[in-house]
């Protein structure tokens, strides 16, 4: 049995596929196994995350069998896992080396239930980055609605011996999947922590879920309202907040060094 699983949705993202997947073997902690899960896709997807797993078992290839986005997709992938730890990473995004010995040593010796680090926003073509997305210290009710979250399924690592059963829901409405499944931990008494590393890149792209900033605006409106059950005070005082930690993030975080 793996020590940690990696779940991996996968839609049309043949063109970052080989990257992502490079970023995986490179893990100074080799003891994973990345169930990658193919939602439907018409490109090139299939042929790679295929390849990879003839050439490196600790590959797993499944498959939805239609378009179901990516929480069934995710969803499919934690019930074949089998590793105690659950890390999160998109078809187009990237780890650093030490993501998963990092994540697992904050993990064990703090004995924490989930754990998220920082990362960077890098450009659609990989070659830039921003600055560094300092993530919130630790992600309880409050924070989860000031910040929306850690910022990213990429830098999320569960222990499976702590949190046993948990599931994005099958049909998140405004898009908002892993907000839901990070409010649901918390109600269950979960709290996230922080670990202050730089271990991950997210890719920007123009036709992405998180490009539209009024879409996701009025997303966590909704969110805060009809999901969490905000009264309209609250609602409004903890949307102002985040929009504004948005705003900034948007503007100082964006792709401008060259990467190295």
């Amino acid at each position: 049995m793996p020590l940690v699983s990696i779940v991996t949705p996968i839609f049309n993202a043949a063109r970052w596929l080989e990257e992502t997947l490079a970023s995986v073997r490179a893990q100074t902690l080799t003891d994973w196994e990345q169930i990658l899960v193919d939602d439907g896709s018409t490109d090139n997807s299939v042929a790679i995350v295929e390849s990879a797993a003839r050439e490196d078992p600790r590959f797993r290839v499944l498959r939805t069998g239609r378009n179901e986005g990516p929480s069934v997709a995710r969803n499919i992938a934690i019930t074949a896992s089998c590793g105690r730890f659950i890390a999160f990473l998109d078809a187009d995004d990237l780890w650093l080396p030490e993501k998963l010995a990092r994540s697992v040593d904050w993990l064990t010796s703090q004995g924490y239930d989930f754990i998220y680090h920082d990362y960077r926003h890098m450009s659609h073509d990989g070659s830039r980055v921003g600055a560094l997305i300092k993530a919130p210290e630790k992600l309880d009710w409050r924070t989860l609605h000031t910040r929306r979250g850690t910022g990213g399924c990429l830098s999320v690592v569960i222990d499976r011996e702590r949190i046993p059963a948990f599931r994005f829901p099958p049909i998140a409405p405004y898009r908002a999947e892993d907000f839901c499944l990070w409010a649901q931990l918390i109600r269950d008494g979960h709290t996230g922590h922080r670990l202050p590393a730089d271990l991950g890149r997210y890719r920007l792209s123009r036709k992405s879920r998180s490009a539209n900033k009024l879409t996701g605006a009025m997303n966590a409106w909704h969110l805060y309202r009809k999901i969490s059950g905000l009264s309209m005070p609250l609602a409004a005082f903890w949307w102002s907040q985040y929009a504004m930690s948005a705003f900034t993030l948007h503007f100082m975080a964006r792709p401008r060094e060259r990467r190295a």
